[in-house]
């Protein structure tokens, strides 16, 4: 439930604006074009586990968990780019019902954090082709420009510009469901992912948006105070559109890391 400490602003303002929204699809990329060739020789941040019981837990947390350093560095050898920060072309969101009612979305995002991920859980099942985990993030500082319109209640939101965004406690869970392949050039068994489902929930959020309504001061406070005052409830409204868009753009990123990383090398 919003603040109702906000209906009065809310209901002054959606009389003096009314805002058009259009809807609005998504454009990621599913798969990154990577020509280097798969690993052929296992690295110290690699571990094993038993291809015969890979999906015990803790075997495959080690592993996973493992494999952050290196992939927070990135891996130039291999077209692996850093994971911190990460960085992302656009987020796009298109809300049209409801409480909030909001077309736009986010370019250019800087991420930082991922690399301070704990994983919680991480099991790869081979025989029913499941691949999950489980993530911690405590903190994550996002800025990005930001191109928004539509309503919070009857509270207009309009304006495009820099965004702060600073996202404590993240829980996130992925669910994918994968494939065994060969890879086209060495003949490598890899994992691939087919589909992905991410789910998150954020203990706190706190947002910054500069420029809304064209640079007036007065409107932009209270429509940043609100957000900030009712963050939770704002993610919640947008969730299902942004685990979507997550989705699309993690699908594309962890296929680029397990295309270089041959089960040889880590299921034993």
């Amino acid at each position: 439930m919003f603040n109702t400490t906000y209906w009065k602003l809310a209901i002054s303002l959606g009389v003096i604006f009314s805002v058009s929204v259009t809807q609005g699809s998504g454009a990621y990329t599913r798969e990154i074009v990577n020509d280097k060739l798969p690993l052929q020789e296992r690295p110290p941040w690699l571990q094993t586990c038993k291809r015969s019981n890979p999906n015990e837990d803790k075997c495959f947390r080690q592993l996973f968990e493992g494999c952050f350093p290196a992939l927070a560095a990135g891996i130039p050898e291999l077209g692996v780019k850093s994971f911190e920060p990460l960085n992302i072309d656009q987020v796009s969101v298109s809300k049209g019902s409801g409480n909030l009612v909001l077309s736009g979305g986010f370019q250019n995002l800087v991420i930082r954090g991922p690399s301070n991920a704990t994983v919680r859980r991480a099991s790869l099942d081979l025989e029913r082709r499941l691949l999950n985990f489980e993530l911690e993030l405590p903190r994550l500082r996002i800025r990005a420009k930001y191109n928004l319109k539509g309503n919070i209640l009857l509270l207009p939101l309009i304006g495009s510009g820099d965004v702060a965004m600073a996202l404590k406690n993240v829980h996130t869970t992925v669910y994918t469901r994968i494939s065994l392949r060969n890879e086209t050039r060495t003949g490598d068994e890899i994992i691939h992912i087919d589909e992905m489902k991410v789910g998150f929930d954020v203990g706190a959020m706190r947002i910054h948006l500069k420029n809304l309504f064209n640079g007036n001061d007065i409107l932009a406070a209270s429509i940043n105070s609100f957000l900030n005052q009712n963050g939770k409830e704002v993610i919640a409204e947008l969730r299902p559109d942004l685990e979507l868009g997550l989705a699309d753009i993690f699908h594309g990123l962890w296929n680029n890391v397990f295309s270089k990383m041959p089960t040889k090398l880590w299921l034993v």
